[in-house]
């Protein structure tokens, strides 16, 4: 049983992650000053309640665009980084010159998986978010595109948000788009879909729920949103997801007003070591297991080699890893106590026989240890 209702809930959040869409910064392809400042209004208030900030912010690659007189991308990730790295400090130019006149400090953290993926770097980055808060600085976060490949990258801010959210153990996740929420249905090809006013949730329902990619500046939608929804709750943590077309929407979520749809938090929330394996390790393979061994595993049960049927990508003892269920489905994520050489020689024996295969030297029992193992689906 809940010990408040949502409007309480919005009201003693503390500590906010919001996450602002560039379909809100930047208009036929520039940056909107008086969005900017409209944004940046909205904050201080939140901040003069009390309220501690993170911001996530997207629109680099536009503002380098806007610079550069593009309106359409070109190329493939070189030119992206290249805008980003021209747009970043333009985006960081604006933000300074909007917050400074409202007495707020604000400090550029930009991250890429790499950054999170080491457990030692992970903490730091937390450490860096903390005495930014302490000292009442805005952070404002954005992924460092100007490095990333595609095949190592968060993809979106709304995923970021989330994993930062989790880092800080935030209180509540604010993502402002230019959708207003969950429908239904895609209220565009069906008018008559409802808003989802609350999701108890994110299961696989809400998740089919999802549509496709909406504005051409943007790399999110309503599906990457509830990704992030996902990780949030599981974290903990509350999420709202609404329009933030008017950044005084702001003010009103922090007074308690319902708007957007709001995801309640997992009562149940991941201890911090497996919110680090679940939404910042990289995972470098998969293993997929019988129908045997993802029962035990949903038993919070370790995975054993008897119960693997098969590796894909080639990684090494220590690493995180997917695992797969016996229809490709993702059952969890964990990290591996072998390479996956040697897990191709011992997938489906039995304990004697790993023995035998390996020389008797010493080696682990799991697979994957359940202490080392976060369950993400598959049900």
């Amino acid at each position: 049983m809940r010990l408040m209702n949502r409007e309480e809930f919005q009201k003693n959040s503390t500590l906010i992650v919001i996450k602002v869409g560039s379909s809100l910064l930047v208009e036929e392809g520039t940056l909107q000053l008086d969005k900017i400042r409209e944004l940046a209004h909205n904050i201080a208030c939140l901040k003069e309640k009390g309220k501690k900030v993170i911001l996530v912010s997207s629109g680099a690659v536009a503002c380098g665009m806007s610079v550069m007189g593009l309106t359409k991308k070109q190329g493939g990730i070189p030119f992206k980084q290249a805008m980003a790295a021209i747009g970043q400090s333009v985006l960081m130019q604006a933000y300074r010159e909007a917050f400074s006149p409202l007495g707020i400090q604000v400090a550029q953290i930009l991250l890429a998986p790499e950054d999170t993926n080491n457990r030692v770097k992970y903490l730091n980055a937390r450490n860096t978010f903390e005495a930014l808060i302490h000292l009442g600085v805005l952070p404002v976060v954005n992924e460092n595109d100007s490095v990333a490949v595609e095949e190592i990258k968060f993809g979106d801010n709304d995923r970021l948000s989330a994993l930062v959210a989790s880092l800080v153990g935030a209180d509540l996740l604010v993502i402002l788009s230019d959708i207003e929420g969950l429908f239904t249905a895609d209220p565009r090809l069906l008018p008559q879909a409802s808003l989802v006013e609350e999701v108890e949730k994110v299961d696989r329902r809400i998740e089919e729920m999802a549509g496709g990619r909406g504005n051409p500046f943007s790399t999110g939608g309503m599906k990457s949103k509830i990704i992030a929804a996902r990780m949030a709750t599981l974290s903990g943590i509350g999420v709202i997801v609404a329009s933030g077309k008017n950044f005084s929407i702001l003010q009103e979520i922090g007074e308690g007003k319902r708007r957007g749809t709001f995801f309640w938090p997992e009562e149940k929330r991941l201890p911090g070591r497996k919110r680090w394996i679940a939404f910042a390790m990289i995972p470098r393979g998969s293993v997929v297991i019988d129908e045997g061994a993802k029962e035990a595993l949903l038993a919070q049960k370790s995975l054993l080699p008897a119960g693997v049927k098969g590796v894909e990508g080639n990684f090494d003892l220590g690493d995180c890893v997917e695992i797969l269920g016996p229809s490709g489905e993702l059952v969890g994520r964990g990290i591996t106590n072998y390479s996956s050489e040697e897990l191709q020689k011992i997938l489906g024996l039995h304990t004697e026989e790993v023995r035998e295969v390996l020389g008797g030297k010493d080696f682990d029992e799991e697979v994957v240890h359940a202490d080392n193992l976060v369950l993400l689906g598959g049900e």
